[in-house]
């Protein structure tokens, strides 16, 4: 429980040192998508530091297992939580609240947004304060740790290395698939084209790349640019689509390489699947086929991960799916610019980590349905 983990305090009377006004986040089983679990708990953080409420979180039925099994624990509130009866979903105006995805539509809805929205603004303006809010969970909340933190400091450090001798700006690309589709009515029930990543890419890196770097382009070499792709299909990076869409002077590369999401040719290839046959017999034993992520993320697929008969098996498989794709965002988020779909809870992730002055200088870069940031993906 995390009471027992010491994110949350036990139930019992009201004692001395309980905080005045909480915010209790709970990260739920259903709780499947890891990019909009992020976006909540850095806004819910973000909100509770506003209206000056000690933050709380309760893992204890996450999806993903432990929340300290990939942060930093986050900051002391310096008091503790009231029993559980004083802890309530509504109103928002009470003294300790509970947050989580069932919630959410509701606690950033029409109040949130008449609240802490400008509405006689436009476009990105508008959007200010929540992206303040969620830059400041992001700051305070994303920490990875041990030998994670460390690959990510060191990943990012020989990325800048790179960059600097060679006058090209670090860029990043994030493609969604599985079961999301765009917010582009053009493209609503299929995927949006690998050449408009590839293109807004290309017209990124230019628009990026100063005169002073351009004076450093001294030989072919120098000109060819890498590009940083993550994404919930493995199997794009080799996708043929995608490399006959990219010009010739980019370079796509993974954006981490170590936890890769695995294909299923991949797996075939390191523990085959074969059916067996008995002599002299007519059936076949089934044995069930391996599963790899090509296609992308689909919610069906990450709950069957592991065995159902051992749960400890599954958290790890589920643990190390989680990690991975804290890695891509951690080396995205500290590249100079991103191309991604705004569709995707990660792409908005990725306009948090550019920052206010990312996004004004167009760091960051929509390719689905010509909108601009915002929390929740619908911003004009």
């Amino acid at each position: 429980m995390a009471q027992d983990r010491g994110l949350l305090p036990g139930g019992g009377e009201t004692v001395e040192g309980t905080c005045e006004r909480s915010m209790t986040f709970v990260m739920d089983e259903e709780d499947t998508s890891l990019g909009k679990t992020l976006l909540s708990l850095w806004l819910s953080y973000g909100l509770a530091k506003t209206e000056d409420r000690a933050f709380f979180i309760d893992d204890s039925r996450w999806a993903y297992g432990r929340y300290a099994s990939y942060f930093m624990p986050p900051p002391s509130p310096g008091c503790t939580l009231p029993p559980a009866s004083q802890i309530v979903p509504c109103p928002h105006g009470a003294k300790h609240i509970v947050m989580s995805s069932a919630t959410a539509h509701w606690a950033f809805g029409t109040a949130f947004k008449a609240q802490h929205t400008s509405s006689r603004r436009h476009g990105l303006e508008r959007s200010h304060k929540v992206l303040e809010m969620l830059r400041r969970g992001y700051e305070d909340l994303f920490k990875l740790f041990g030998e994670d933190a460390d690959f990510v400091h060191q990943r990012i450090a020989e990325l800048k290395a790179g960059s600097q001798a060679s006058g090209q700006p670090i860029v990043g690309m994030h493609i969604r698939r599985g079961d999301l589709h765009p917010l582009s009515y053009e493209y609503s029930r299929d995927y949006l084209p690998l050449e408009l990543y590839t293109n807004a890419a290309a017209h990124l890196i230019a628009s990026l790349t100063t005169s002073s770097r351009v004076s450093t382009l001294l030989t072919k070499e120098a000109h060819q640019q890498t590009l940083l792709l993550a994404s919930d299909d493995p199997s794009l990076i080799i996708n043929p689509d995608l490399l006959t869409s990219s010009p010739s002077s980019l370079t796509i590369l993974p954006a981490q390489s170590r936890i890769l999401l695995a294909t299923k040719s991949a797996l075939d290839a390191s523990s085959p699947a074969d059916s067996i046959r008995a002599p002299n017999s007519a059936y076949t034993k089934h044995i069930p086929e391996n599963a790899g992520w090509d296609g992308g993320f689909y919610p069906s697929l990450f709950s069957s991960l592991g065995s159902s008969a051992d749960r400890d098996q599954t958290m790890r498989m589920r643990e190390l799916f989680g990690r991975g794709y804290l890695l891509d965002l951690a080396v995205l988020g500290g590249s100079d610019g991103v191309v991604c779909a705004v569709s995707s809870a990660t792409c908005r992730i990725l306009g948090v980590m550019m920052g206010w002055d990312g996004l004004k200088k167009d760091r960051w870069s929509n390719i689905d349905d010509g909108r601009v940031w915002s929390w929740d993906g619908a911003g004009w």
